[in-house]
């Protein structure tokens, strides 16, 4: 007997019932495209935001000075701004000397709208005060030309290519920047990144420092020792609680109609999981019969399952990544959104959901199992 338990394994009937296996792993396999399609698709509501608004400050920080000034002890408003532009200049040398601070320069800060599925975001769009400023600014954030040219006066800006392509169907691109700007050129880059020369005395004159790439240095304390007031101060920390709390309701949605669509596509995979168990009574009474106890048909019944599962990740895998290649392809990079196929945040969800539907497997399986009786006992 200890022979023929030795050959007590899932891989023959799943080899010979291909057909009824194939019908759950491909069940369970839908069932992993559905919720990973579902995380893609709404990422597509936030996740740009994300590239365009926080990831940036990875590489740079951003600091609105205080000057010590008024603007009305100046003849002019030109004037007030050209003393500004110059005394952040001076202040911005001071900077460079700091750990981890690359370059620090005098920028004006404008915005343009960057449109999701739902709801838009005002990313920056910043305006240097020369072209090699531009070209300084292009070389940190490893971006690239891939078309059109560099600024080389004011009021000529770079673009990302999808941004350009954001806005390819209405003329709202440049409305907040203003129509003495004019874009020479597009950058293919990860931030959406729009930026190019101040035309004259811009207002909202600020500092932007260039960090060495994943700095988590904090300026703050930096800017106090050298008695520099700021109004505000922004930092990756600071950009990604000013998007959560601009858009921190996506994702509870995202978890919500996962969820609850997960439940809904969990009841269907259950029936065919549960026809599945009921097809394999009157193998398990006949193994029974021939002395195997039920512990060890339930390890069995579990293995055929497991097996199950595991190719059902990994077709669900492969067939997940191609149509969300396709859907990047066709449906957001059209409308210049970029958003990651591979999804790494979704799969704890898949492999929770998919635990859970092992776990109430069992029920059926359980009920199987005490439902098992010998050949002899059903004659």
């Amino acid at each position: 007997m200890s022979k023929s338990r030795s050959k007590l394994s899932p891989w023959p009937y799943i080899r010979n019932n291909r057909v009824r296996s194939t019908v759950l792993i491909i069940s369970l396999a839908m069932f992993m495209v559905m919720i990973y399609t579902m995380n893609y698709i709404i990422g597509g509501t936030d996740e740009p935001f994300r590239a365009c608004v926080v990831e940036p400050y990875t590489r740079q920080r951003y600091i609105s000075m205080m000057l010590d000034v008024k603007s009305s002890e100046f003849e002019s408003g030109d004037a007030f701004l050209e003393y500004a532009w110059q005394e952040l200049d001076k202040r911005g040398e001071v900077l460079e000397k700091e750990e981890d601070v690359v370059d620090a320069k005098t920028i004006s800060r404008q915005y343009v709208k960057l449109n999701s599925f739902i709801g838009q975001m005002s990313t920056p769009c910043y305006l240097f005060e020369s072209a090699q400023d531009c070209q300084d600014y292009l070389d940190h954030m490893g971006a690239k030309l891939v078309s059109g040219r560099m600024p080389e006066k004011p009021g000529e800006l770079l673009m990302d290519k999808l941004l350009m392509a954001n806005h390819k169907n209405d003329n709202d691109l440049l409305t907040s920047v203003g129509s003495n700007y004019e874009v020479v050129g597009e950058v293919e880059s990860d931030y959406y990144l729009s930026f190019g020369i101040a035309r004259g005395a811009e207002n909202n004159v600020s500092i932007l420092a260039l960090m060495k790439p994943d700095s988590d240095m904090d300026l703050r304390p930096v800017m106090d020792k050298l008695g520099f007031p700021y109004g505000y101060y922004q930092d990756y920390e600071t950009a990604e609680k000013d998007l959560t709390e601009s858009v921190g309701a996506l994702d509870v949605v995202q978890t919500i109609f996962t969820g609850v669509s997960g439940a809904l596509l969990m009841i269907c995979v259950f029936v065919v999981l549960a026809i599945h168990i009921l097809d394999r009574h009157n193998e398990w009474c006949l193994i029974n019969s021939i002395g195997f106890k039920t512990g060890e048909i339930y390890v069995l019944a579990l293995k055929e399952l497991l097996i199950c599962v595991v190719i059902a990740f990994f077709v669900g895998s492969a067939l997940s990544l191609g149509g969300c290649f396709v859907m990047e392809k066709l449906l957001y990079n059209p409308i210049g959104i970029s958003i990651k196929v591979f999804r790494p945040q979704a799969l704890p969800r898949v492999l929770t959901v998919f635990a859970i539907l092992i776990g109430i497997a069992q029920i059926p399986i359980f009920n199987g199992m005490r439902k098992i009786q010998t050949i002899d006992a059903i004659e």
